[in-house]
């Protein structure tokens, strides 16, 4: 069986032949020992297929950021001046450090331009093939990945400075969650005619460790209506569409599983933000993915705590279906190596229908 032929089954709540495992991998020395050499994708994608990872979303770069990546799609498609941004990194992140704006009426003056779908197309369907093709190889499932308007829009103002717009220039709020929600909604129309696999991601991180950012009412007022046009493309092609935040979701929940209809969530954050088996509970139909804490366990935990954590989620929420397993938002570069590689091969050893695996 192939992992295209595991994840449409598991996916569709079908019986596959063991438990897949997702990630998001920026994990420099995984890349570097496992990657080989070639193009940026194919590296990425054996990286994948040898260190156990079935399914994932992303193009690791160890030379950029993938902040760089938003400001160059900004440059391309709203129009911004690339002398007036920069990024800077340091200590495995990045942050904007230079915008041509520091007030509200500074914002006004450099509201992003409405993205042109035929710019977007012309982009991204080459781009999303050659994903496809090279992943496809090398037997990992490769998931469509937009960024969700509100997450777009607070990253371009500033979260002080949107937040500020919120009650002085509310005008501003509507226009950059417009831009920022058509261009995901472009990406994710021409995704749908050329998609990699039959799932689409959007990543709207609107929660905290503590709760929602915003509160339910805005999300519903400002985020909803525009989340479902994302949506619409990829659920008229009869494909799954996964919701991503981090932080504790329980408020954010009702809106993404009931109202916007997002069948899957992740990345299901520990550490007291979220109970993964009460989620089951409350959500027996919706499918999970990630888990394995990647704040404590996988960063500072032996391979055999890592191990327990990921046993649990096989032996407890495996039989019923409908996850797969990885960390709780990415393997970053403070998670040991052997402890990435112990979470996955977990899955593949213990997750085999039927499963019997036991927690140790």
């Amino acid at each position: 069986m192939t992992n295209r032929e595991r994840f449409e089954l598991t996916i569709n709540w079908e019986v596959p032949d063991r438990l897949m495992t997702y990630d998001l991998v920026d994990h420099r020395e995984l890349f570097e020992t496992y990657g080989g050499t070639g193009d940026l994708i194919e590296r990425n994608a054996r990286m994948a297929g040898k260190i156990g990872l079935d399914v994932t979303r992303g193009i690791y770069d160890p030379d950029h950021h993938w902040m760089w990546g938003k400001i160059q799609n900004w440059i391309r498609f709203f129009g911004v001046d690339p002398s007036s941004w920069e990024v800077t990194e340091t200590g495995g992140t990045a942050w904007i450090s230079k915008r041509p704006f520091h007030d509200l009426t500074g914002l006004e003056r450099n509201m992003p331009a409405m993205p042109k779908k035929c710019e977007v197309e012309e982009w991204f369907k080459p781009v999303i093939k050659h994903i496809k093709d090279v992943y496809d190889s090398f037997d990992v499932v490769f998931i469509g990945a937009v960024e969700g308007p509100l997450t777009d829009a607070f990253t371009y103002a500033d979260m002080t400075l949107f937040c500020q717009a919120i009650y002085d220039a509310p005008e501003l709020v509507d226009r950059l969650v417009e831009v920022c929600g058509a261009f995901s909604q472009y990406i994710a129309e021409v995704f749908a005619e050329n998609p990699s696999a039959p799932m689409m991601f959007m990543g709207e991180d609107v929660a905290g460790s503590s709760g929602p950012i915003f509160s339910p009412q805005f999300i519903r007022q400002k985020a909803l209506p525009i989340w479902k046009k994302i949506a619409k493309p990829i659920r008229d092609k009869g494909f799954k569409f996964l919701y991503h935040t981090d932080g504790k979701a329980e408020k954010i929940l009702p809106i993404v599983v009931n109202e916007l209809g997002a069948d899957g969530f992740n990345p299901i954050e520990r550490n007291g933000c979220n109970d993964i088996f009460e989620i089951r509970q409350k959500y027996p139909r919706t499918l999970l993915f990630g888990n394995v804490c990647c704040e404590t366990t996988l960063p500072f935990g032996t391979p055999q705590e890592v191990e327990n954590e990921t046993l649990e989620l096989v032996e407890r929420i495996g039989p019923s279906g409908g996850i797969l397993i990885g960390s709780s938002s990415e393997v970053h570069d403070l998670i040991p190596a052997e402890n990435a590689l112990r979470m996955y091969q977990t899955v593949r050893s213990y997750g085999n229908y039927p499963i019997q695996a036991r927690t140790k």
